[in-house]
């Protein structure tokens, strides 16, 4: 009978430690689904607020009328200021707007002085007829202009605007670049 109770005895003790085992383990699975909870939690943002609406600006008044002049008006039309303005421009600044209405500014950049895909223009071109023979039938990768695209007078003006563009100063008097 001893041997029995000792084999019974063997026996709840094991069944003492494995339950003794499976409680500290139960123990340590909770606290650590706690801590997933609770960092899953931490993460979890709050959704996003509508930005708050703008109110309607006051409407606008209209201007108060104009009065009559007293100055006596001229019979004759007066020319517009536009055209003033163009009569007035030389062919560089007539050119400065074709070269940026037609995008050579987009690869030669805003002054000609060359880019990451387009070499410099200015302040020296190439000859005129060389030049105009290139911008028509290009190599590379640059698009063709014809003469549906660009006229000669236009091709003409955009070449006075790269003639007319400053010469850069030398290396040596550029602070940065200064040896």
């Amino acid at each position: 009978m001893s041997t029995s109770r000792c084999l019974g005895d063997a026996e709840a003790q094991r069944k003492s430690k494995s339950l003794c085992v499976s409680e500290s383990l139960r123990l340590v699975i909770t606290l650590i689904l706690m801590l997933v909870t609770t960092a899953v939690a931490a993460q979890v943002r709050p959704a996003p607020q509508a930005p708050p609406r703008r109110q309607a600006p006051p409407p606008r008044q209209a201007p108060p009328p104009k009065r009559e002049s007293s100055e006596p008006t001229d019979t004759k039309a007066a020319a517009p200021p536009q055209a003033k303005a163009a009569a007035d421009a030389t062919p560089a600044d007539a050119g400065a707007a074709l070269y940026k209405k037609n995008g050579c500014y987009e690869c030669h950049v805003n002054d000609a002085q060359g880019g990451p895909q387009g070499p410099r223009l200015g302040p020296n071109p190439i000859p005129f007829p060389r030049f105009a023979a290139y911008v028509r039938n290009p190599a590379g990768d640059m698009p063709p202009f014809t003469a549906k695209v660009v006229s000669d007078q236009d091709l003409a003006s955009i070449y006075a605007f790269l003639q007319s563009r400053p010469t850069p100063p030398p290396v040596k008097d550029i602070p940065l670049l200064a040896p």
